[in-house]
């Protein structure tokens, strides 16, 4: 009798110790650096929406915004307007990641620098209810200086709330 349960007592053993050995097993085969993005549920209007679009009608929207922006930049030759902006992935996954995000909301701007006036595509997310979501980052000392200017503002701080800009860049950025 004291055999048998010798032998139960090993195989429980055995198996508590295979277990951990498993469990150890999947915690070292996760993925660093990895980001879980929650996707809450989302009974708006802006879930209902299919937003694909065929190759060949992307290929139309952008020769026909090539025209317009061609005849645009004659009328303000002071305007950069970009044919394209494109977005580092952490900067998308820093917005997405906040568990009320359901989804990108793209806004349009103006950075007046001297006598030029460059475009720029500002990223915030946006929750079900249609409000802007910000994240908080660091702002850079031209940004920090250029708002302080614009709020009069004697203090400047690196951490701020706000969007994703800076798209105007084409892969491979040099």
């Amino acid at each position: 009798m004291q055999q048998s349960s010798r032998q139960w007592a090993s195989i429980i053993s055995k198996y508590f110790l295979f277990s951990i050995a498993i469990s150890f097993i999947f915690i070292s085969c996760k993925q660093k650096g990895t980001v879980e993005i929650p996707v809450p549920e989302d009974t708006s209007a802006l879930s209902k929406i299919n937003h694909f679009i065929p190759l060949d009608q992307i290929k139309a929207y952008q020769q026909a915004f090539i025209i317009q922006r061609d005849t645009l930049l004659k009328l303000q030759p002071a305007l950069s307007l970009p044919l394209s902006e494109a977005f580092n992935k952490q900067a998308i996954i820093e917005i997405l990641k906040d568990p009320a995000c359901v989804g990108l909301r793209v806004s349009y701007g103006v950075k007046q620098a001297g006598a030029s006036n460059e475009f720029r595509l500002i990223l915030t997310g946006v929750d079900t209810q249609g409000r802007d979501l910000y994240i908080t980052g660091e702002a850079s000392p031209d940004t920090t200086k250029r708002a302080a200017k614009s709020t009069q503002s004697a203090t400047t701080t690196t951490s701020a709330k706000g969007g994703v800009e800076q798209g105007q860049c084409n892969p491979p950025c040099n």
